[in-house]
C-alpha cells in the first residue's frame, strides 16, 4: 500500500471518529442553549412576604363559609372548591358511561361541604356558572340523594342561618 491510500484512510477515520462527534456535540449544546425554558430572572429586587398587608383584609366568600362551617362543628367539615358533579357522584351501569361522565363534568359546583366520612352535606353553587338545564339537573339529582343545594349569585352575601340550618339537618 502506498502512502496516499493510508493517508486517505486516516483522513476518513479522523473525520468519522473526531469531527462528526464534535459537530454533533456542538449542535446538541446549541439546541439546549436556545430551546431551554427561560427562567424568570431576579432583576435585583429582593421579595419577601408581608403578612401585615393581608392580615385584616376580607378574602372572600370562601373564608366566610369556612368560618360558618367551623362555628357549626370545629374540624368536622372540609370544603371543596370549584369541583364538578362528576367528582362527587357515582354512576350506575349505563349504556354510554362516557356521555354520562361528560355531562356530569359540565355541572360546575362552586363549594361542596364534606364531613369527616367524605359524605357530601351541602352544595353551594352560582347559577350563572351552569346552564339552566344543568342547574335543574343538579337540584333534582342531589335532592334525590338528600343533599341540600344553595344557589348563590356572585354578588350575593351568604345567609349564615341558612347554611347553619342546612348543615345541622
Amino acid at each position: 500500500m502506498n502512502t496516499s491510500v493510508i493517508l486517505s484512510y486516516a483522513f476518513v477515520y479522523f473525520v468519522l471518529l473526531i469531527v462528526v462527534p464534535f459537530v454533533l456535540v456542538i449542535f446538541t449544546m446549541t439546541c439546549i442553549k436556545f430551546f431551554k425554558t427561560s427562567n424568570v430572572e431576579n432583576v435585583g429586587v429582593n421579595i419577601k412576604l408581608n403578612p401585615e398587608k393581608i392580615a385584616n383584609k376580607p378574602v372572600g366568600f370562601f373564608n366566610n363559609l369556612n368560618n360558618i362551617v367551623n362555628t357549626v362543628a370545629k374540624g368536622k367539615y372540609n370544603i371543596l372548591y370549584g369541583t364538578s358533579m362528576d367528582s362527587i357522584v357515582d354512576i350506575d351501569k349505563t349504556d354510554k358511561p362516557e356521555d354520562a361522565h361528560q355531562h356530569l363534568r359540565h355541572c360546575h359546583l362552586d363549594y361542596v361541604v364534606v364531613d369527616d366520612n367524605s359524605a357530601v352535606k351541602l352544595v353551594i353553587t352560582d347559577p350563572q356558572h351552569n346552564s339552566p338545564e344543568n342547574n335543574d339537573f343538579i337540584d333534582h339529582s342531589l335532592a334525590e340523594v338528600g343533599i341540600k343545594v344553595i344557589h348563590l349569585a356572585q354578588n350575593q352575601q351568604c345567609d349564615e342561618s341558612l347554611i347553619r340550618n342546612s348543615l345541622a339537618a
